[in-house]
């Protein structure tokens, strides 16, 4: 049974005669004489009576009206189910900054996917700089990045999420209690000038008048921090203020600076990213999880 002999029925009935349904659905009325002739051969019944000036419903065509509009009405109704998440389906490629691949975004991925399963999510990784030339290029539909320390292209947008404090971070046998001390009288352990949070740190030392003892240059915040875990150096790394109090179990954690020197963490994205709607919900399901954890 075809829905569109089934609308082309209903609107018969709606507007009285088949010129006026022809007129109403755009077609002629010798296709609108078809669909009906295929439809009653398909019930086995006439369902107008033709003996009258107009063609009018029979009984068949009247019993047959109600539920013909049940029908049409639940089919539009599957269709609506199908296209209400057209924001929400086919691939998308994010990138994303090592330290938020590791947390949260694990965790708001999987919720943003339970919600919306036909949402493919792929995630690649890198430094701010390189994941803000990809999205320019549009090889990635968003990334989530420190924000940009440089100017970008007039076609790059970007959403602040929330801050991460940088702090100093030391084994705990070292004695010092203040950055100044502690950067003075230990090997600094560098995080990639060339990366936007490290260049953050770079300026803020040389506003400070603090020349640090630089023994080696890492192009990841993890491998920084490893590598003051393993006493080889003082190191400067943002952390969320669940990551600070778990490193703060084994190591010295002290504030980089007063008042609070922070990187913000924020969504880049092209203006016109067809995203939009998605780029929302990942910049409030990332607002909400800082939220959690102050």
């Amino acid at each position: 049974m075809s829905i569109r002999a089934l609308r082309t029925f209903i609107t018969i009935a709606q507007q009285g005669s088949f010129a006026a349904a022809s007129l109403r659905l755009g077609l002629t009325q010798a296709a609108v004489s078809l669909q009906i002739k295929k439809l009653e051969e398909e019930m086995g019944a006439e369902l107008f009576d033709r003996n009258a000036h107009k063609p009018q419903l029979n009984t068949r065509g009247l019993a047959l009206l109600d539920e013909a509009k049940k029908i049409v009405a639940h089919y539009d109704s599957l269709k609506g189910i199908i296209h209400q998440d057209e924001t929400f389906s086919g691939p998308l490629i994010i990138g994303s900054i090592n330290t938020v691949q590791v947390n949260p975004l694990p965790s708001i991925i999987r919720e943003i996917q339970d919600n919306h399963p036909f949402l493919q999510i792929s995630i690649k990784s890198g430094m701010s700089a390189e994941l803000a030339l990809a999205v320019d290029l549009g090889q990635l539909d968003f990334a989530i990045t420190t924000e940009p320390q440089s100017v970008m292209p007039a076609s790059i947008n970007w959403l602040t999420c929330y801050q991460e404090p940088f702090y100093v971070v030391a084994p705990k046998n070292f004695e010092e209690e203040t950055t100044h001390g502690l950067l003075s009288n230990h090997p600094y352990v560098c995080f990639d000038r060339q990366a936007w949070a490290g260049r953050m740190v770079e300026r803020r030392l040389r506003q400070d008048g603090i020349a640090p003892n630089e023994t080696m240059e890492l192009d990841s915040l993890e491998a920084t921090l490893r590598m003051a875990e393993a006493a080889l150096g003082v190191a400067i790394v943002a952390l969320p203020e669940s990551r600070r109090a778990d490193v703060a179990k084994t190591m010295k954690v002290v504030p980089f600076s007063d008042p609070p020197f922070y990187r913000n963490l924020c969504i880049l994205y092209k203006n016109d990213s067809r995203w939009h709607t998605v780029i929302r919900t990942f910049h409030e399901a990332l607002q909400k999880h800082n939220l959690n954890l102050t």
